[in-house]
C-alpha cells in the first residue's frame, strides 16, 4: 500500500490504475491530528482526534487501527492505556475492514456505498455490546512492540432499544447526562451562534428555566442589519422557543426586531445580484436565487444557500407562533426556493439542487421548516421527498461541509420529526455506533472528524454544539420544543 502523506484528492482513474484503495488519501486528517482547538474544554487535547467513546481516550485513525494520543486523567482509560498504544481490535475481534478516508465529494460520487465501516463502527458496536453486559471493554493493543489485552471498565448502562430514542432507558439516561453537562456551563455565553442556541434549547427541554431565562436575557438585544443570517436566525429560534415555553413578553420586541432584520436579508429581485462578485471566485451572480438567504443579511458572499434559507424559515415560523408579525410572502418565497433546490429523490444541494456536498443537515432542517408551516398537501409531499433523501444520505451524516455538527444535529432531529419510519430508523440505526464513539466519559459528546476537507466544526465548538444536539435527539420521545413537535 502506498503511503501518501499529501491530502489532495487523487483522480479516480489513478486509483484504479494503481489498485490503491480509497483509504490512503488524506490519512493525516488534513493535518488536523496535530492541530488543537484554541478554545473550549478540548483546548488541552493535542489535535482533532477520534474520540474512543466513554473510555476517555482520543486517538488517530489508521486504516485498520487506532493510535492513542491523549487520555483524560479522570477517565476509565487512565492508568490502563498508554500514549502511542496501537489498538488493533476490541472484545476479541480484530479490526478487519479498512476505514475509507478520502474527500467526500469524490467518495459520494464514486464510492456511495462506503460509510464509516471499519474500526470506527467496530469500536462503537463493541461499546454497545459491553455496556449491554458487564461494562468490560477489552482492547487488543500493541505496546512497545508487545501484543497484549487491556480491559477498560465502562458503566453497564444497557443497550439502545430497537426503537431508540423512543422507549429507551439508555437514551433517557444519556440525554439527562448531556443536559447535566450543559447546565451551569459558563462557556455557553461565549458562543455566538450554533452552540449557544442549541444549548439554550436543551436547557428548555430539560426544564431548566432559570438558566434558560438567564441566557435569553443575555441575548435579548436586536441585532443590526448586516449581521450574518446564522446568529440572527438562531437567536430568533431560541428566544421564540423560550417565549412559547414561558410567555415572557420581555423577549417579544427582540423577536420582532430580528424578523425585520432577516426579512431585509432575502433575495427578492434577482436583478440586484446578477453582477455580484466574491473575491477570487469572481462573478457569482448565477448562484443567487429568488427567495433565498446567504451568509449575511446584506446578502453578500457567494450567493444564496439552502441551509441558511431553511434556518431563516424555521425562525420565521416560530416567531409567527409567538404572535409576531411575519410577512407570509417572505416565508412562501423561501419555501419555494427550497423546493426548487430539492431533487425528486430528496437531495438538497448547497446553492441549488445540484452539487455533491453531504446533504443530511439541509434535508433535516428543511423537513423541520416545512413541518412548522401549514399542513398542506404540498408541504406533506415535500417532507416525504426530503425524508427519502435522508434515507439515502445516512452514510454521510458526519461528512458535512464547513461544520459536520450541523449535519449530525439537523439530520437526526429532522429524521425524528419526519414521521417517516424508514428515515428515522435508517439514520438512527446506521449511526448508532457513531453516537457511541462521540460520547465522552463526562456525559458530553464531542465532534469526530468527517471527510470534508473544509470541516471546522470541532474548532468552532468541540463539545457544546454536539452535546446540546444529542440531548435534544435522545429526548425526542417527550419533546418540549415547538420545532420538535410540541403542540
Amino acid at each position: 500500500m502506498m503511503n501518501i502523506k499529501s491530502y489532495r484528492v487523487l483522480p479516480i482513474t489513478f486509483l484504479a490504475c494503481t489498485g490503491m484503495s480509497l483509504h490512503a488519501i488524506e490519512e493525516n486528517n488534513r493535518n488536523r491530528w496535530a492541530t488543537p482547538s484554541k478554545k473550549g474544554p478540548d483546548k488541552e487535547v493535542p489535535g482533532y482526534l477520534i474520540n474512543l467513546g466513554p473510555t476517555g481516550a482520543r486517538a488517530t485513525l489508521e486504516s485498520k487501527s487506532f493510535t492513542v494520543k491523549y487520555i483524560f486523567a479522570d477517565s476509565p482509560a487512565a492508568g490502563k492505556l498508554h500514549l502511542n498504544d496501537v489498538i488493533t481490535g476490541v472484545n476479541g475481534k480484530p479490526f478487519e475492514i479498512e476505514h475509507q478516508f478520502g474527500h467526500h465529494l469524490t467518495r459520494m460520487k464514486k464510492f456511495h456505498h462506503v460509510g464509516y465501516e471499519g474500526p470506527l463502527m467496530d469500536f462503537g458496536n463493541a461499546i454497545e455490546d459491553s455496556e449491554g453486559k458487564d461494562g468490560k471493554l477489552t482492547l487488543s493493543i500493541t505496546r512497545s512492540g508487545q501484543k497484549m489485552d487491556v480491559a477498560i471498565q465502562l458503566e453497564a448502562i444497557g443497550r439502545f432499544s430497537n426503537t431508540y430514542p423512543y422507549q429507551c432507558k439508555k437514551s433517557e439516561r444519556l440525554a439527562k447526562g448531556a443536559m447535566k453537562y450543559l447546565s451551569g456551563h459558563s462557556f455557553i455565553y461565549k458562543e455566538k451562534c450554533h452552540a449557544k442556541c442549541m444549548s439554550g434549547l436543551a436547557l428548555i427541554a430539560a426544564e431548566k428555566m432559570d438558566e434558560a431565562k438567564k441566557l435569553a436575557y443575555a441575548w435579548n438585544e436586536i441585532p443590526t442589519w448586516g449581521i450574518w443570517v446564522w446568529p440572527a436566525s438562531y437567536q430568533c429560534i431560541f428566544l421564540s422557543e423560550y417565549y412559547l415555553a414561558t410567555k415572557d413578553e420581555k423577549v417579544l420586541p427582540t423577536i420582532q426586531g430580528i424578523v425585520k432584520v432577516l426579512e431585509k436579508g432575502q433575495v427578492i429581485d434577482m436583478a440586484d445580484y446578477q453582477d455580484r462578485k466574491h473575491g477570487k471566485m469572481g462573478n457569482v451572480g448565477r448562484k443567487f436565487r429568488t427567495g433565498g438567504f446567504g451568509h449575511n443579511t446584506k446578502v453578500g458572499g457567494y450567493g444564496t444557500m439552502t441551509i441558511t434559507t431553511a434556518l431563516a424559515v424555521t425562525a420565521f415560523e416560530l416567531a409567527k407562533d409567538c404572535g409576531v408579525e411575519v410577512k407570509q410572502k417572505t416565508i412562501d418565497l423561501a419555501l419555494a426556493y427550497l423546493k426548487k433546490s430539492t431533487t425528486k429523490d430528496g437531495y438538497i444541494g448547497y446553492h441549488t439542487h445540484r452539487g455533491a456536498y453531504a446533504p443530511s443537515g439541509r434535508q433535516g432542517l428543511s423537513i423541520i421548516a416545512h413541518k412548522l408551516g401549514e399542513d398542506t398537501e404540498v408541504n406533506r409531499a415535500y417532507i416525504q421527498t426530503a425524508s427519502l433523501g435522508l434515507v439515502r444520505s445516512k452514510k454521510y451524516l458526519n461528512d458535512a461541509h464547513a461544520d459536520n455538527i450541523l449535519s449530525v444535529c439537523w439530520g437526526l432531529l429532522g429524521a425524528n420529526c419526519s414521521g417517516d419510519e424508514e428515515a428515522l430508523r435508517g439514520m438512527m440505526d446506521y449511526n448508532k455506533a457513531w453516537i457511541n464513539m462521540a460520547r465522552c466519559h463526562d456525559g458530553s459528546f464531542v465532534s469526530i472528524p468527517g471527510r470534508d476537507m473544509h470541516d471546522k466544526g470541532y474548532y468552532m465548538s468541540s463539545r457544546l454544539h454536539l452535546t446540546s444536539s444529542m440531548a435534544l435527539v435522545l429526548s425526542m420521545e417527550n419533546p418540549k420544543l415547538r420545532m420538535l413537535g410540541k403542540k
